[in-house]
């Protein structure tokens, strides 16, 4: 089959973008890191659980996106702590789970920032297993396009020295499985069979159980090179291992269709069109577009080849009907075997048909082209044109294709391509005339297909098909006679138990009788505390119930408060992201801060309902944390970690939920205004921000910068901006006596009282 190489490479390439080594989540479930991280303090401890529950979100089931922003705020929390307590790993597991988010968001630009920053935390602590995964995650955020799978490649083979360097064999297994996968995708095949051969060996060692996929990618490296024994062998391989271990999976689908492209080559068209046609059902089952095009076109060929032409027709113009959204190459390889059943055919006006289908063909090959893809289906599509131009004598266009046929093939070196291309030679110069020439690549032509077809490995494919069923009935055998004496026992074990049940019903008669005579004794003594117990009983009955419903009603408050904090925190995520989306479409400077300033307070409330959701506590929340939490992201957000330094003196305080939100906005206005003005030209400076307790639960706030401070000209009462607007306004909603000064930059004070009082003044701003 001419396409063997191009399914081979576009299989792999489908796998390999499923199969990329990352990170998985830990056993812990979502619900039980949360109980957690209740009951931990904000230390190193505090910052792995929330960076394991953000794994977990990453990798939740089911693709909601508010789950990858939940994730990113969870990496946000985990990095302050870890950046308080200087805990490095902490830093760089929170860049990397970042950046896994980012790559599942579709954000690849920002998955490459947070894979190298994560690169750079672990290299400082040399934490060698750390840079591993985090070469790897970068390698990820690439495609396996020509261009991308360099860097891909790179990242990967940066990732395998270390990995054997910290004695993860099977994520090296796993490295060098992939790899060997990006070289065949490249048709490096020398370097790619090494490199899958060192994969089986440490699988083999560490005793890897489910070693299909090694099998089943060896087994399609011998088959694109020639080996047909050794592709059947590591087929059979593959199959075997995937049914003993009930394998399901799109793994078991490439295994089936494989073994179908080695009975193809080998002419076995009858046992190939079995092996398509389980194949094609079980890509129908997994809904995978790419690879029920590749079963289903592979299916047609088999109907080709048993002389159904008619039969093979109606499945490809199916499935190029069915899905319209079909990868490029696939409809090519498709409409090229549509021409070629319709030349089969040879049936009288069959002729317009074939025309109709090599013009579509050769405008899908215009269009490969200008994508730099058509060399994915050359070995394909070009032999069939050319057989259609030789037929209708267009000698040039023939040629034409024939020449470009033949670099290809000097590239690839693959004996079937070689074969055909000889052939088509032959066909060429023999039309033309040219009967030396024709002679001589008939000759090439027919010492390729002898080293192909000879009576050796026909003999040995068959010996290991009825290896492969013998051994398979020997084991139905065996589990058949397993199942009779498993029978026989359980038989055993019943004719016991029923003795046993037997005499068990002899003693509860026995038992019986006693307990009658115990009862006439007790009954009058029962009769005359029967009345009172009734009574005590009806008034417990009574407590109890009212106790179930109080409780019961407690238990609802508590559980639909944390649903709407969780709800609130989800929308106003949902809100951040709509307004993050405003970027790509933005270019006016003062519009794009704006949005993030309106960002960043939707985070500030988002952050309450994060840790109100958290915490046991639902009415109050602690402000050293929230304080530390709002400032860290700031800094992030504005990308001034590293030239404004932030000192933060927070007393341990917890305050009303009602008091928090308008501290936390005063707090976000505050520091916006100073990274925004006070530092003008990147240059460093120092923040602080202080809240102390002083008497009879008042408490003051301060915030201050060492920054340029305020223009001369500009009062702080008639201060128009929004920012200073909100921080008036807000601070007269809680009640609290505000004082700004410009000296040395600009300090804000705010004295307020911590007692829970009703608001009366202008609403709360959202």
């Amino acid at each position: 089959m001419r396409q063997s190489l191009f399914i081979g490479l576009l299989m792999i390439a489908l796998l390999a973008q499923q199969t990329t080594v990352q990170a998985q989540p830990k056993a812990h479930s979502i619900d039980s890191l949360k109980v957690l991280l209740r009951q931990s303090r904000p230390d190193t401890t505090c910052a792995n659980l929330l960076l394991e529950l953000a794994l977990s979100y990453v990798f939740k089931p089911g693709d909601v996106a508010s789950d990858l922003d939940t994730a990113l705020l969870l990496v946000r929390q985990g990095y302050s702590i870890s950046r308080h307590f200087h805990f490095v790993k902490g830093e760089g597991k929170a860049y990397l789970i970042g950046a896994q988010a980012h790559r599942w968001k579709g954000t690849s630009r920002l998955a490459r920032r947070f894979g190298q920053t994560a690169i750079n935390r672990f290299d400082k602590i040399n934490d060698i297993a750390g840079l591993a995964a985090a070469h790897m995650e970068l390698g990820n955020s690439y495609s396996n396009g020509v261009e991308e799978l360099k860097q891909k490649i790179y990242y990967y083979e940066r990732a395998l020295p270390l990995f054997r360097q910290v004695r993860q064999q099977e994520r090296e297994a796993i490295t060098l499985r992939m790899l060997a996968e990006f070289y065949y995708i490249q048709q490096n095949n020398l370097k790619a069979i090494t490199m899958a051969r060192q994969s089986l060996a440490i699988y083999q060692q560490i005793n890897y159980p489910d070693m299909q996929g090694i099998y089943d990618l060896l087994g399609n490296m011998s088959l694109s090179t020639g080996d047909f024994k050794k592709g059947l062998e590591y087929g059979l391989l593959a199959l075997r291992t995937a049914e003993n271990r009930r394998d399901t999976s799109t793994q078991l689908c490439t295994i089936y269709n494989r073994l179908g492209l080695t009975y193809y080559h080998l002419l076995d068209y009858p046992s190939a069109l079995r092996y398509f046609q389980t194949a094609f059902q079980r890509a129908k089952v997994h809904n995978d577009m790419g690879l029920i095009g590749l079963t289903g076109h592979n299916t047609a060929n088999a109907y080709k080849r048993l002389g159904q032409y008619k039969r093979s027709i109606a499945l490809q113009n199916n499935l190029l009907q069915t899905y319209p959204a079909m990868d490029l190459a696939l409809k090519a390889m498709i409409t090229s075997s549509i021409v070629n059943n319709y030349q089969l055919l040879n049936r009288k006006g069959g002729m317009g048909q074939v025309q109709h289908y090599s013009d579509q063909l050769m405008n899908q090959l215009a269009q490969l082209r200008k994508v730099n893809r058509e060399y994915e289906v050359v070995a394909l599509t070009y032999p069939v044109l050319i057989d259609f131009y030789i037929t209708n004598r267009q000698f040039s266009l023939a040629k034409s294709l024939l020449t470009r046929l033949d670099e290809h093939v000097n590239r690839s070196g693959i004996i079937r391509e070689r074969s055909t291309n000889q052939r088509l030679q032959f066909r060429l110069d023999s039309a033309q005339g040219n009967y030396l020439s024709a002679i001589k690549h008939f000759n090439l032509y027919k010492e390729l297909q002898d080293s192909l077809n000879n009576e050796r490995k026909n003999k040995e494919v068959a010996r290991l098909s009825v290896e492969f069923e013998t051994e398979k009935k020997e084991q139905e055998l065996k589990l058949n006679k397993a199942n009779i004496n498993l029978l026989k026992k359980e038989n055993l074990v019943q004719q016991t138990n029923l003795q046993k049940q037997q005499n068990k019903q002899n003693s509860l008669i026995g038992g019986a009788v006693l307990l009658m005579l115990l009862l006439g004794l007790t009954y009058n003594r029962y009769r005359l505390k029967q009345r009172t117990n009734r009574q005590l009983e009806a008034k417990q009955r009574l407590i109890d119930r009212k106790n179930e419903s109080l409780q019961q009603l407690l238990e609802e408050r508590e559980w639909m408060l944390k649903e709407i904090h969780h709800r609130v925190k989800n929308n106003l995520q949902v809100i951040s992201s709509m307004l993050n989306s405003q970027f790509d479409f933005l270019h006016d400077p003062t519009a794009l801060a704006a949005i993030r300033e309106s960002q960043n307070r939707v985070q500030v409330m988002a952050l309450i309902h994060q840790k109100l959701y958290l915490s046991e506590n639902l009415g109050q929340i602690g402000m050293r944390d929230y304080i530390h939490a709002i400032v860290d992201y700031l800094l992030e957000s504005f990308d001034r970690h590293n030239t404004v330094y932030p000192q933060l003196t927070i007393a341990d305080v917890k305050l009303d939920v009602a008091l928090a939100t308008p501290l936390g906005l005063i707090i976000n206005e505050a520091v916006t205004n100073s990274l925004k003005y006070a530092f003008p030209e990147n240059r460093t400076g120092t923040i602080k921000i202080e809240l102390i307790a002083l008497a009879n639960q008042v408490f003051q706030l301060t915030m201050s910068d060492d920054g340029i401070g305020l223009p001369a000209d500009v009062g702080i009462a008639r201060g128009k901006s929004l920012g200073l607007t909100m921080i008036q306004g807000l601070s007269k909603q809680i009640k609290a006596q505000l004082d700004i000064a410009s000296h040395k930059g600009v300090v804000i004070s705010l004295e307020f009282s911590g007692v829970k009082n009703p608001v009366k003044t202008a609403p709360q701003i959202v």
